[in-house]
């Protein structure tokens, strides 16, 4: 381990990143991850027009990927691949805030520990904005200690421009600049008073996306479905479904603090930046309207990540690499679930879908894909997660893309006119939730023929009756 404190934080940053991205082509995308690409396929000026109407939060990340995607492709590993960086670049400025503060040993636990994390792991295999952010927020922090330490308008303008650049990715990224600014405290004695004119530049980074965003808080309309419990508020923002794991790093935590292994200047920062957002959301949800849900808590997981490093090193080697150890024990069943194909949220496989329809259609049928619901369930989510899989089929009760809706859902044909249109049709691949029915098949003349299950979903294929 001595041989390893001086180890490169370039190094940290790419061995962080393949951990994060081992894995990550398993699992089939998700309704998230779907909305991420149907924007990022917008031409600029579309995208632009499209942030008016809805996800104005989410325009920095849809331009981002608007330009991988078109240089890397749509691949699961390709389009998880900046998010997996990013983790990695978050556990790289881990290292640099603590090797700041001459905790070297501490840095490499801590970076450990954030790469560990299940909700590290989670966002840096998912083509969402939260690794980014988290990146970002832990970046600003080691460039606010750098200038507090050392001056200079540069080092102050590159604070307010990573900051800032985080508050525009993730407008909850501004509940940890209160926190930036304890650090700046305990960087120097008058680090804080220097740190408050360039913080509160870098919290315009967030005001062009706010102004687009105002008038579409009904877009988050499902955050009142999101429950608030002490599970999800103290477990599952950085350990999933592993209370295990929450159990674990507490007691770790407690002992350590007993031992005096948690004391010194970083302390009322790191406590700041994870109590400050969780206070600020929960209470918001309470008092005002719904803002909470466990994932909003994830450039948070940095400050956990370094009090649980700190904690580590309060014990000698050995102990500490061992107690190491014990925390990826228990992380692993999550990891690893994670990384199987229907490991995302809802457990569902829209590329096993879109894949039997790919392999049994015949040019000229049709689809009908069910889409009401439970959003996560949705099985016309493939259709957007996966377009090429469907590009033989006639999408027969499609009646307005998405691009036109100013959401990411297509205008459909219903009743009289969904029936007109499956007038038409011979054959046609119908896509519903398992449990549930929809008799307009049946209705319009059509046979069941053949019946496929995927996870949480069933294909059937009906056709008409010979000689009708």
């Amino acid at each position: 381990m001595r041989a390893l404190r001086t180890l490169p934080a370039s190094a940290v940053l790419a061995l962080a990143s393949a951990l994060t991205l081992v894995g990550s082509w398993i699992p089939s995308y998700w309704n998230d991850e779907a909305a991420t690409l149907r924007l990022a396929r917008l031409p600029v000026g579309e995208l632009l027009a499209f942030v008016q109407e809805k996800d104005a939060v989410h325009l920095v990340y849809g331009l981002l990927m608007h330009g991988w995607i078109a240089l890397a492709g749509e691949s699961e590993l390709a389009v998880r691949a900046p998010s997996a960086l990013a983790t990695g670049a978050a556990a790289a400025c881990v290292v640099l805030l603590l090797r700041a503060f001459d905790r070297p040993r501490a840095a490499l636990l801590a970076a450990a520990v954030l790469v560990l994390l299940p909700r590290s792991s989670f966002s840096g295999t998912e083509a969402r904005s939260s690794a980014l952010a988290t990146a970002l927020v832990v970046g600003a922090a080691v460039l606010v200690v750098r200038a507090a330490r050392s001056g200079g308008a540069l080092r102050w303008i590159a604070f307010a421009a990573v900051a800032g650049l985080a508050n525009a990715v993730f407008l909850y990224s501004v509940l940890a600049l209160p926190a930036l600014v304890a650090l700046a405290a305990a960087a120097a004695p008058r680090g804080a008073v220097r740190a408050l004119a360039p913080t509160a530049l870098s919290a315009l980074g967030a005001v062009p996306v706010l102004l687009l965003a105002v008038g579409q808080s009904g877009q988050v309309g499902w955050l009142r479905s999101q429950p608030v419990t002490a599970f999800t508020v103290l477990v599952e923002p950085f350990f999933g479904s592993a209370w295990w794991l929450a159990g674990t790093a507490v007691s770790l935590l407690a002992v350590a603090a007993v031992r005096g292994g948690l004391r010194g200047p970083l302390l009322p920062a790191l406590v700041l930046w994870i109590v400050l957002p969780t206070a600020v959301l929960v209470l918001g949800t309470l008092l005002l309207e719904p803002m909470f849900t466990p994932r909003y808590l994830a450039s948070s997981t940095p400050a956990l990540a370094v009090l649980l490093g700190l904690a580590l090193d309060s014990w000698s080697g050995r102990t500490g690499v061992a107690l190491l150890a014990v925390i990826a024990v228990a992380a692993l069943p999550v990891l690893v679930q994670m990384r199987t194909v229907t490991g995302k949220p809802a457990g569902q496989d829209l590329r096993g879908l879109a894949a039997a329809v790919q392999e049994r259609a015949r040019p000229g049928d049709a689809v009908l894909l069910g889409s009401s619901g439970t959003v996560s369930l949705r099985p016309r989510l493939a259709l957007a997660a996966y377009p090429e899989a469907f590009a033989g089929v006639d999408d027969v009760a499609l009646a307005a893309a998405y691009e036109t809706t100013g959401t990411y859902s297509d205008r459909l044909l219903e009743g009289d006119a969904l029936r007109a249109a499956l007038a038409g049709e011979d054959r046609v691949w119908q896509a519903l939730p398992a449990g549930e029915a929809d008799t307009v098949l049946a209705e319009t003349g059509f046979v069941a023929r053949e019946r496929i299950r995927v996870p949480t979903t069933v294909l059937t294929l009906w056709e008409r009756p010979e000689g009708r």
